[in-house]
């Protein structure tokens, strides 16, 4: 038999690599023989996949934080209008129209603040560019969809001025500043900052924003205002101006996507600088919030700013171990002005 075959002096290898080129050429001759899936049975199938719905907790929750709730929060509800949960969306505002309307984009009155008119400008958000045109599609598909609301189950109980937090131990104060009357000391806590007394005779303002992590607290040159920083790590970040007299939110600036550092006050008070963990420095108009200075110059975070007396440099120092001078009016890097080595 071996000899008729002819493979008595094939070797082991040899007689291997037949066999399995055997197995493949009787597999592809079988396959052939199956009958192919028509075009039809195939669109029946993709049509019957169900869409994938738009997410409110994921894809439209993130596009209100970022330009809806700087506003509209219960610490500034604008228009009488908290965005900061789904249930407030559906209760009307000042407008005495509700938000959003489920189904029906075009009775949803946030939809109409914010379509952009013929020259590209919108009502809302007010006094900054209009929402992308991707965002606004996105926005009216949900509505469309029916505004399904994904949010996970949180059993935690809110957290506002009529509900400010309740301390099971001693809060990690990362900031405090004194007034420059020297009356008042402003207190670093969770998702507030604690005006109290300079004297020791009690507490004066809970001042209680959405950040729930405080990073920095800075009273204005002539004490009427007060920077605050911090934000969601790892979420967003926050920079809040106080009316310090009237315990009010006066502007609240979302930046990034973590908290933010270091805040500090312009000589004249108009501006207000800070550091983020993009390796960022920056600084807002305190009046506006419009950012009028960018650099990134540092190689890691930055956690502390300081403006000239003039208030011509800035100076930040961040987790790279550098201290930076920065040109405030051309927003040019200078010099380093020290480097720590390790």
């Amino acid at each position: 038999m071996t000899s008729l075959l002819g493979i008595g002096s094939w070797s082991t290898r040899q007689l291997a690599a037949i066999a399995v080129a055997g197995f493949f050429l009787g597999s592809t001759l079988l396959a052939a023989e199956k009958p192919v899936a028509s075009a039809k049975s195939t669109t029946k199938v993709e049509s019957g996949t169900k869409p994938r719905l738009v997410s409110y907790h994921t894809q439209i929750l993130p596009i209100l934080q970022a330009h809806c709730q700087g506003c509209h929060q219960p610490a500034k509800a604008s228009g009488k209008l908290d965005m900061t949960s789904f249930k407030n969306l559906l209760t009307a505002g000042e407008s005495g129209s509700p938000a959003i309307v489920p189904g029906k984009p075009d009775e949803s009155y946030l939809l109409d603040q914010i379509a952009p008119d013929k020259d590209g400008e919108a009502e809302m958000p007010k006094g900054k560019p209009a929402l992308a045109a991707s965002e606004i599609a996105l926005i009216r598909q949900w509505v469309a969809e029916g505004a399904r609301d994904d949010t996970p189950p949180d059993n935690s109980p809110p957290i506002d001025s009529q509900h400010p937090p309740v301390y099971s131990g001693p809060p990690v104060i990362t900031s405090l500043d004194w007034s420059p009357n020297g009356e008042l000391l402003a207190v670093a806590g969770y998702h507030e900052v604690l005006l109290h007394k300079a004297d020791g005779n009690g507490l004066v303002a809970r001042l209680v924003g959405m950040a729930e992590r405080i990073e920095s607290v800075r009273f204005s040159p002539d004490g009427t205002k007060l920077a605050v920083t911090g934000g969601r790590p790892a979420r967003s970040g926050e920079v809040q101006i106080w009316d310090v007299a009237g315990h009010k939110l006066l502007l609240s600036v979302p930046v990034t996507n973590d908290s933010v550092f270091g805040a500090s006050w312009s000589p004249d008070g108009k501006r207000v600088a800070f550091g983020c963990t993009d390796k960022s420095v920056r600084a807002i108009d305190a009046g506006t919030g419009a950012q009028v200075l960018y650099q990134q110059s540092h190689d890691d975070w930055v956690l502390g700013t300081a403006f000239s007396t003039d208030g011509t440099h800035l100076v930040s120092v961040g987790r790279d171990m550098s201290a930076k001078l920065i040109e405030v009016a051309t927003q040019r890097f200078v010099d380093n002005i020290t480097s720590i080595t390790p």
